[in-house]
Protein backbone atom coordinates (compact mmCIF):
# COMPACT_ATOMS: atom_id res chain seq x y z
CA UNK A 1 0.00 0.00 0.00
CA UNK A 2 1.17 3.39 -1.21
CA UNK A 3 1.92 5.97 1.56
CA UNK A 4 -0.25 9.43 0.90
CA UNK A 5 2.36 12.36 0.25
CA UNK A 6 2.65 14.60 3.36
CA UNK A 7 1.36 18.59 3.35
CA UNK A 8 5.15 19.46 3.62
CA UNK A 9 5.93 17.23 0.66
CA UNK A 10 2.70 19.27 -1.57
CA UNK A 11 4.20 22.83 -0.49
CA UNK A 12 7.64 22.21 -2.05
CA UNK A 13 5.92 20.58 -5.46
CA UNK A 14 3.41 23.96 -5.63
CA UNK A 15 6.46 26.14 -4.67
CA UNK A 16 8.30 24.17 -7.31
CA UNK A 17 5.79 24.24 -9.58
CA UNK A 18 5.30 28.07 -8.93
CA UNK A 19 8.98 28.32 -9.29
CA UNK A 20 9.22 26.72 -12.59
CA UNK A 21 5.79 27.44 -14.57
CA UNK A 22 6.96 31.23 -15.17
CA UNK A 23 9.89 30.12 -16.97
CA UNK A 24 8.36 27.56 -19.17
CA UNK A 25 6.52 30.09 -20.13
CA UNK A 26 9.18 32.33 -20.78
CA UNK A 27 10.75 30.09 -22.84
CA UNK A 28 7.66 28.94 -24.93
CA UNK A 29 6.83 32.53 -25.53
CA UNK A 30 10.91 33.17 -26.35
CA UNK A 31 10.65 30.49 -29.10
CA UNK A 32 7.28 31.24 -30.30
CA UNK A 33 6.96 35.24 -30.34
CA UNK A 34 10.44 36.42 -30.26
CA UNK A 35 11.00 35.22 -33.39
CA UNK A 36 8.45 37.67 -35.05
CA UNK A 37 8.32 40.39 -32.79
CA UNK A 38 10.92 42.21 -30.46
CA UNK A 39 10.69 45.71 -28.95
CA UNK A 40 12.45 48.63 -29.85
CA UNK A 41 13.71 52.08 -27.66
CA UNK A 42 14.07 55.12 -29.20
CA UNK A 43 16.69 57.43 -27.42
CA UNK A 44 16.71 60.32 -29.62
CA UNK A 45 14.45 63.30 -30.10
CA UNK A 46 13.98 62.77 -34.11
CA UNK A 47 10.96 60.69 -33.42
CA UNK A 48 8.02 61.31 -31.06
CA UNK A 49 7.31 58.10 -28.84
CA UNK A 50 9.75 55.83 -26.92
CA UNK A 51 8.98 52.61 -26.93
CA UNK A 52 7.93 50.76 -30.48
CA UNK A 53 6.45 47.30 -31.16
CA UNK A 54 9.24 45.74 -34.58
CA UNK A 55 7.25 42.89 -36.95
CA UNK A 56 10.41 41.25 -37.74
CA UNK A 57 10.59 40.25 -41.54
CA UNK A 58 7.80 43.09 -42.20
CA UNK A 59 8.64 45.59 -44.47
CA UNK A 60 7.05 49.25 -43.99
CA UNK A 61 4.55 50.82 -46.10
CA UNK A 62 5.99 54.21 -47.56
CA UNK A 63 4.70 57.39 -48.38
CA UNK A 64 4.80 60.64 -47.44
CA UNK A 65 1.32 59.56 -46.02
CA UNK A 66 1.40 56.15 -45.37
CA UNK A 67 4.64 56.54 -44.54
CA UNK A 68 5.32 53.71 -41.60
CA UNK A 69 7.50 53.66 -39.09
CA UNK A 70 10.46 50.73 -39.50
CA UNK A 71 13.56 49.40 -37.66
CA UNK A 72 16.71 49.20 -39.61
CA UNK A 73 20.41 48.61 -39.06
CA UNK A 74 22.78 51.00 -40.12
CA UNK A 75 25.83 49.99 -42.32
CA UNK A 76 28.52 49.19 -40.46
CA UNK A 77 31.15 51.53 -42.44
CA UNK A 78 28.64 54.71 -41.65
CA UNK A 79 30.66 57.40 -40.14
CA UNK A 80 28.14 57.53 -36.98
CA UNK A 81 25.88 54.98 -35.83
CA UNK A 82 27.60 51.70 -37.57
CA UNK A 83 25.54 48.33 -37.14
CA UNK A 84 23.38 50.57 -34.46
CA UNK A 85 19.29 49.68 -35.04
CA UNK A 86 17.68 52.79 -35.55
CA UNK A 87 13.82 53.96 -35.88
CA UNK A 88 12.68 56.35 -38.83
CA UNK A 89 9.43 56.71 -40.87
CA UNK A 90 9.73 55.78 -44.51
CA UNK A 91 8.36 58.49 -46.63
CA UNK A 92 10.27 57.64 -49.87
CA UNK A 93 9.27 54.74 -51.80
CA UNK A 94 11.12 52.56 -54.73
CA UNK A 95 10.72 54.55 -57.98
CA UNK A 96 9.36 58.03 -55.91
CA UNK A 97 11.87 60.81 -57.42
CA UNK A 98 14.06 63.08 -54.79
CA UNK A 99 14.35 66.59 -55.79
CA UNK A 100 16.40 69.54 -54.23
CA UNK A 101 15.53 73.08 -53.87
CA UNK A 102 18.55 74.90 -52.08
CA UNK A 103 18.74 72.62 -49.06
CA UNK A 104 15.33 71.37 -49.27
CA UNK A 105 14.72 67.65 -50.11
CA UNK A 106 11.06 66.59 -51.83
CA UNK A 107 9.74 63.65 -52.28
CA UNK A 108 7.20 63.85 -55.35
CA UNK A 109 6.70 67.23 -54.15
CA UNK A 110 6.26 66.46 -50.84
CA UNK A 111 8.53 68.45 -48.40
CA UNK A 112 11.16 66.22 -46.68
CA UNK A 113 13.15 68.36 -44.24
CA UNK A 114 16.18 71.10 -45.19
CA UNK A 115 19.56 69.39 -44.59
CA UNK A 116 21.98 71.77 -42.52
CA UNK A 117 25.67 72.38 -44.74
CA UNK A 118 26.99 71.78 -41.28
CA UNK A 119 26.68 70.22 -37.98
CA UNK A 120 27.64 72.56 -34.91
CA UNK A 121 31.07 71.94 -34.79
CA UNK A 122 31.93 72.72 -38.47
CA UNK A 123 31.62 69.23 -39.60
CA UNK A 124 30.20 69.54 -43.54
CA UNK A 125 27.22 67.58 -44.30
CA UNK A 126 27.11 66.37 -47.96
CA UNK A 127 23.55 65.99 -48.79
CA UNK A 128 21.72 63.03 -50.78
CA UNK A 129 21.58 63.26 -54.35
CA UNK A 130 18.86 63.88 -56.38
CA UNK A 131 16.75 61.10 -58.75
CA UNK A 132 15.05 58.25 -58.89
CA UNK A 133 14.67 56.03 -55.23
CA UNK A 134 15.75 52.83 -56.67
CA UNK A 135 14.32 49.26 -56.32
CA UNK A 136 14.40 47.91 -52.89
CA UNK A 137 15.28 50.99 -51.13
CA UNK A 138 13.29 53.41 -48.68
CA UNK A 139 13.91 56.99 -47.94
CA UNK A 140 13.73 57.45 -43.79
CA UNK A 141 12.95 60.23 -42.35
CA UNK A 142 12.41 61.81 -38.74
CA UNK A 143 10.44 64.57 -37.88
CA UNK A 144 12.71 66.82 -36.23
CA UNK A 145 14.51 69.29 -38.36
CA UNK A 146 17.87 68.35 -37.47
CA UNK A 147 17.18 64.53 -38.19
CA UNK A 148 20.19 62.55 -39.27
CA UNK A 149 17.91 61.02 -42.11
CA UNK A 150 18.50 60.34 -45.36
CA UNK A 151 18.52 63.95 -46.38
CA UNK A 152 22.18 63.49 -45.98
CA UNK A 153 24.58 61.51 -48.07
CA UNK A 154 26.29 59.43 -45.23
CA UNK A 155 22.83 58.19 -44.29
CA UNK A 156 21.45 57.87 -48.02
CA UNK A 157 18.31 55.71 -48.90
CA UNK A 158 18.26 52.42 -47.05
CA UNK A 159 18.21 48.94 -48.91
CA UNK A 160 15.55 46.50 -47.92
CA UNK A 161 18.19 43.80 -46.45
CA UNK A 162 18.93 46.40 -43.35
CA UNK A 163 15.59 47.06 -42.48
CA UNK A 164 14.26 44.74 -39.55
CA UNK A 165 10.52 45.37 -39.66
CA UNK A 166 7.67 47.39 -39.30
CA UNK A 167 7.50 49.28 -36.23
CA UNK A 168 4.25 50.44 -34.08
CA UNK A 169 4.66 53.06 -31.46
CA UNK A 170 3.31 51.82 -28.11
CA UNK A 171 3.94 55.02 -26.51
Amino acid sequence: MKSKPSNSHKSVLRIATLLILPMVLLLLADRLIAPHYRLAYNESDSLPGTLFLVKVGKLPKCGPEAGEHAQFRMRKDARWYQGDRLLKVAKGCPGDVLSIVDRQIYINDWPAGEAVPALNDGTPMAMITAGTIAEGHYYMWASHPASFDSRYAEFNVIPSQQIIGAATRIF
